[in-house]
């Protein structure tokens, strides 16, 4: 079984100050308790999935048009749907898990007790998730590795020396990002089982991303503005990491090995990727997750900066 050994700096603060510091933060706490779920009691398992129905909506499919993908039988056609879900769902389980070990970074790193109570919560809601979503996927299909923009990403916010870095990137983006596919996924799919997980999941994650705002809304300010130009950076470099295959290479990534197995010619579909994903008008019309939730955080806590914004603007973000 593959194990990945990550070298991280945390610096451990103990708080002796034991009173209300930051009230929204205790204030989030108290939500937090209130609506904790039990993943294997609170979820109806006795649904069957059913693999020839749409798992994820095909309307948010950002390759439904795609001549590759009309081109196949339907059989395959739904064989491809049920692999790309696994797939996909495959990265919310190593994300959530990559949420685990970042929250228990943060117990020990952030400095107000207020924080410590409330990420020693989303801990557990973690937890909860990682076991969700492996039951689910072991029903569905199995569980694909992790995407490499997507370890990348992870591995650094895990490897942050700055616990502002571990917040905004997990917080803010990560759970930002989840937040907006589980929102999309809980619409779009027809199965019962994954529309009670994803919100009963995104109940969470809500409360995740207002950890991060509150609390960096309440932190950047005070930072020294060589520390706060680091968080800058950080958010753009985790964005970037995970939006510029789409925007500018395409293809298949690590999703090759399925487009192969279900007889897709690789080279041909990733030059119709390359193609249409090089067009703003093409990518504009399509859900974005980074457009629509993500990035919107970001300015929500003064984090896009007169120094910064060009370079989101680079990736196609108008800000």
């Amino acid at each position: 079984m593959a194990i990945d050994e990550l070298i991280t700096e945390v610096k451990t603060l103990w708080k002796f100050d034991y009173g209300t510091n930051i009230k929204a933060l205790r204030d989030l706490y108290e939500v937090a308790k209130k609506e904790q779920w039990n993943a294997a009691t609170d979820i109806s398992w006795d649904f069957e999935i059913d693999k020839d129905g749409d798992i994820l909506d095909p309307e948010q499919d950002p390759l439904r048009d795609f001549d590759f993908i009309q081109a196949l039988p339907d059989e395959k056609r739904r064989q491809l749907a049920v692999r790309r879900a696994a797939w996909t769902l495959s990265q919310f389980l190593h994300g959530e898990q990559g949420a685990l070990l970042c929250c228990g970074q943060l117990v020990e790193a952030v400095p107000d007790i207020d924080g410590k109570l409330y990420a020693a919560t989303q801990v557990i809601d973690e937890a909860r998730h990682v076991e969700v979503f492996y039951r689910y996927i072991q029903r569905l299909d199995r569980v694909y590795p992790i995407d490499p923009a997507l370890q990348t990403v992870i591995n650094a916010i895990l490897q942050a020396d700055l616990w502002q870095m571990k917040c905004v990137g997990m917080q803010v983006i990560v759970e930002g990002l989840a937040m907006g596919s589980f929102k999309n996924m809980k619409k779009g799919t027809r199965d019962p089982l994954l529309k009670q997980i994803v919100e009963l999941t995104a109940q969470d994650e809500a409360r995740h991303v207002s950890y991060g705002l509150i609390y960096m809304r309440d932190e950047l300010p005070k930072m020294p503005e060589d520390e706060r130009n680091r968080v800058e950076d950080f958010a753009i470099m985790a964005i970037e990491a995970m939006v510029r295959p789409a925007v500018g290479r395409g293809g298949l990534g690590s999703q090759m090995e399925i487009y192969s197995d279900l007889g897709i010619d690789p080279e041909a579909a990733t030059k119709e990727m390359r193609e249409k994903f090089r067009s703003p008008k093409f990518r504009n019309a399509r859900p974005n997750t980074f457009r629509d939730y993500v990035i919107p955080q970001l300015t929500r806590i003064d984090l896009i900066t007169d120094r910064t914004a060009p370079k989101y603007r680079e990736l196609g973000f108008e800000v």
